[in-house]
């Protein structure tokens, strides 16, 4: 069966609902969008805190419900994802056999969790976290008397190691840096956060590296590089993401830099198709190359600046890229980019949790990470309007002002 939409939305994210807005207002009725999940679209930063701690119902993460959609005339198609792409016929297929022809499609399939290529990945009780029924899931088996081993300690796996904690489990990370966090914020501030993780209760396995997860049928322990094991009840997975583009392969669809190649405008290198949010690589202007940022703030920002384009404007996606995490009592944001950094300058109240650090290449500042700070809006105008050429009390006192 072929279907028809003058604007095709493929995915079902931020991104994806963003566009869909900003679509819906100007060409009413024109709009359809698939996903592969059963679920309308929903915030997903809630997943790791609120709704896996239990203080969020499911229902209170969906963006709109059923009847906006209906309402606005726009075609949702759920639990049905885009397994093929005819650029030549503009045809997008499904897994359940149906096309839909499209005369601007928008790419905004996000990201998936990277598998855990060792023994025993596939045991029940050994979870992923990215999707909504993944935090369910994972809820019914966190109390006092779990133990939970957390493998990777970046965002995603301190979050949920985090939330643990709160909630009376035993809590082990397991990570093959020094510290926490440490691929993103490097080994200052990730000694920090490493610490006051630590203060909480969870048990950290630093340098370590999980090579089996052990259990019949069911996960009974994590077994380390080192030869050590840690009995538990749950094992969480938090190794990082990937795109999965597999169904563009033999397009013209440009794919690199980790995802679908995306100029200032959310435009790949078919003029028919956009592609926003985690699966797009995006030209920064301000930073002057392609990156791909896995954030609900720059994926909503696409999502709008790519459905103006389809409809014929030519906006700039002019943002600088931006994280922001909540970990125990440490409210946390990074803008700018600050991968490659060689140097770093921390200033304010560390011991208090409370502080900046300026991140530098080559004596420019090229990001800035703050922890309990109310210095996000300057770290954005310096940034931008001063060339990089400002120092972590700079920061402080222009903040301060």
């Amino acid at each position: 069966m072929t279907r028809s939409a003058r604007y095709l939305i493929i995915g079902g994210g931020l991104a994806a609902a963003s566009a869909v807005d900003t679509l819906t207002r100007k060409a009413p009725g024109s709009v359809a969008m698939v996903c592969a999940e059963n679920h309308l679209p929903y915030a997903r930063p809630p997943l790791s805190k609120a709704v896996l701690s239990g203080d969020a119902e499911p229902s209170s993460v969906y963006l709109k419900q059923t009847d906006y959609y209906r309402d606005k005339g726009i075609e949702i198609v759920l639990g049905d994802a885009a397994t093929g792409l005819d650029t030549d016929n503009r045809v997008v297929t499904l897994s359940s056999g149906t096309q839909f022809a499209y005369q601007k499609a928008l790419v905004a399939t996000g990201v998936t969790p990277a598998p855990l290529d060792i023994p025993g990945f596939s045991l029940d009780g050994v979870h992923t976290l990215r999707c909504l029924d993944d935090a369910l899931s994972l809820r019914e088996g966190i109390d006092a008397s779990a133990t939970v081993v957390v493998i990777g300690g970046g965002f995603i796996g301190c979050e949920v190691a985090a939330t643990a904690i709160s909630l009376g489990a035993d809590v082990h990370v397991v990570e093959r840096d020094s510290f926490l966090m440490e691929r993103v914020v490097g080994p200052d501030v990730g000694a920090i956060l490493t610490e006051s993780h630590r203060l909480a209760g969870v048990k950290t396995h630093l340098g370590a590296t999980a090579v089996e997860i052990c259990g019949d049928s069911s996960v009974r322990a994590v077994r380390l590089d080192s030869g050590a094991t840690i009995a538990c009840d749950i094992a969480v997975v938090g190794v990082g993401s990937r795109t999965d583009t597999s169904w563009l392969y033999g397009t013209n669809v440009e794919l690199s830099h980790g995802g679908i190649v995306v100029d200032a405008h959310c435009r790949t290198s078919d003029p028919h198709v956009f592609a926003a949010g985690d699966v797009a690589a995006m030209y920064s202007p301000l930073l002057g190359r392609h990156v791909r940022v896995e954030h609900e703030s720059n994926a909503q920002h696409q999502g709008a600046v790519a459905a103006r384009n389809m409809l014929g404007g030519s906006t700039v996606c002019d943002s600088l890229p931006f994280v922001w995490s909540k970990q125990l009592d440490l409210d946390m944001w990074c803008v700018g980019d600050i991968r490659g950094h060689d140097g770093v300058e921390l200033a304010g109240d560390v011991a208090g949790r409370k502080f900046v650090a300026v991140y530098s290449a080559q004596g420019t500042a090229i990001g800035v990470f703050g922890v309990n700070s109310k210095a996000l809006g300057t770290a954005r105008k310096l940034l931008r309007t001063e060339a990089g050429r400002f120092a972590a009390g700079d920061l402080l006192d222009a903040a301060a002002r």
